[in-house]
Parts: structure tokens; C-alpha cells; sequence
């Protein structure tokens, strides 16, 4: 059986999403989660401290910017965001199961999941 490991990282944006929507920001959370065999010895199927800084490289390529300006989020719903990180995660990180992405607060948040059974 597959074991499933997660890590989370949070970033804040700004972005406009319709000609009518006023600039705007977010506290944006981002969960992804690997899947893979478990190591013998500690059962994970990802060694966190290898994951840290890839998913460090795209969070500050997000991290305090305008998302509009970034290449493949002209449009930037939360759709179009997780699709965005997936993308840039796939190839180096075997085993990505899927994106979530959220904002708003516990209890009041809205956001998606892009997963492999997705695309």
C-alpha cells in the first residue's frame, strides 16, 4: 500500500481576475501531497527535508507579486493557480498526487484541488 506524505506552504498575492474585479490580495495555502512506497525503515514516501526546497522555489516565485505578471497566470483563479504550481512541481517531484489550494479563514475558505486523476 502507498504512503501518502504532505507538506503545506502559504504565500500572499495579489491579482485581478475580471475587468471589473478591483486589484486585490490573499493569504493563499497550498498543500501538496506525494504519494509513494514506504521507506523501510521510516515508512514516508518522501523525505521532507528533499521536498523543502523545491516547494520553496515556487512559493517565492509567488510570494508578494502581482500574479497577472507571471507567465501562465494571466488569469489567476484558483483553478488556473493550482494548475500553475503542479505544473512546476510534476517533474520534480515523483509521486505529486495532487495540489490543494485555498484562501480565507478556517471555516470561511474557498478553494480547488488539482490532482493526477484531473488532468
Amino acid at each position: 500500500m502507498p504512503a501518502l506524505t504532505f507538506r503545506d506552504f502559504a504565500f500572499d498575492a495579489a491579482h485581478k481576475t475580471t475587468p471589473d474585479t478591483p486589484l486585490h490580495g490573499h493569504s493563499f495555502k497550498v498543500r501538496v501531497v506525494m504519494s509513494g512506497d514506504p521507506d523501510p525503515v521510516y515508512g514516508w514516501s518522501h523525505d521532507l527535508l528533499e521536498v523543502a526546497p523545491v516547494l520553496d522555489s515556487v512559493r517565492k516565485q509567488l510570494d508578494h507579486r502581482y500574479l497577472n505578471d507571471i507567465e501562465g497566470l494571466e488569469m489567476p483563479t484558483l483553478e488556473n493557480v493550482a494548475r500553475w504550481i503542479w505544473n512546476r512541481l510534476d517533474a520534480a517531484l515523483p509521486g505529486l498526487q495532487r495540489v490543494e489550494l485555498w484562501r480565507g479563514a478556517e471555516g470561511a475558505a474557498e478553494g480547488t484541488i488539482y490532482s493526477r486523476d484531473d488532468r
